[in-house]
């Protein structure tokens, strides 16, 4: 019998989702928990704006046992939460991304003390507001970061290095598309990757959905 899936993170979640529903990840039992705006950091607190952190414990104790725990977080943090506090708080980045990873690796030391023993930790999905973009929902909000593309793209890559190592040292599966994902030219996303909208920071639904279900194949994550 196949294991169980569960997603849990926030809307870019929504890549994983779609290659569900168009049946990419096999016959198994599927279950998807997104909290929009939901931030690594943000599961070491218990009354964040997004209550992140009890949505996510409440959806790890309605799973089945043996359910394979797939996270996919970081794309707040990398692009506007890291350097809005460290702009607020007078710190270096640096300090902001250890705090970020402390908070998502005590959220996953918690679930594997739950009994999750198949934790996947999965890249942050690369960023795609575009420098001085003043239109769309997303990039409003965080216009008070002045961090360009480049930096943000450039933390990102950085994040999930850290993320890679730090699911390795625990022995927890790692996954990312960065590589199918970012430009060799330019060192940023690719354009094809991008949503049609262009007020939609989220990356190509079907492209991307279908990118990750193949590297989880490809991984061997789903026999």
């Amino acid at each position: 019998m196949m294991q169980p899936l569960a997603f849990l993170g926030d809307s870019h979640i929504t890549y994983f989702r779609s290659a569900a529903e168009r049946g990419l990840f096999g016959s198994r039992a599927i279950s998807v928990c997104e909290v929009g705006g939901a931030t690594a950091v943000g599961l070491r607190n218990p009354n964040s704006a997004t209550n992140a952190l009890q949505i996510f414990r409440q959806a790890l104790g309605q799973l089945e046992p043996g359910t394979i725990l797939v996270l996919h977080l970081g794309e707040v943090d990398c692009g506007f939460v890291i350097w809005y506090r460290a702009q607020k708080y007078g710190e270096p980045v640096e300090r902001q991304v250890e705090e970020s990873l402390d908070a998502y690796f005590s959220f996953v030391d918690d679930a594997r003390a739950a009994g999750f023993s198949r934790i996947v930790i999965t890249g942050a999905t690369l960023p795609t507001i575009r420098d001085d973009q003043d239109w769309g929902e997303v990039a409003n909000a965080r216009r008070e970061v002045t961090a360009s593309l480049r930096q943000r793209t450039e933390l990102t890559l950085s994040y999930n290095r850290e993320l890679h190592r730090r699911a390795e040292a625990r022995g927890l599966a790692y996954i990312d598309i960065t590589e199918e994902a970012l430009d060799p030219a330019t060192g940023l996303v690719r354009e094809a990757f991008r949503h049609s909208d262009p007020c939609n920071h989220h990356l190509d639904e079907s492209l991307v959905g279908f990118l990750w279900a193949s590297r989880f194949s490809q991984c061997g994550l789903l026999s």
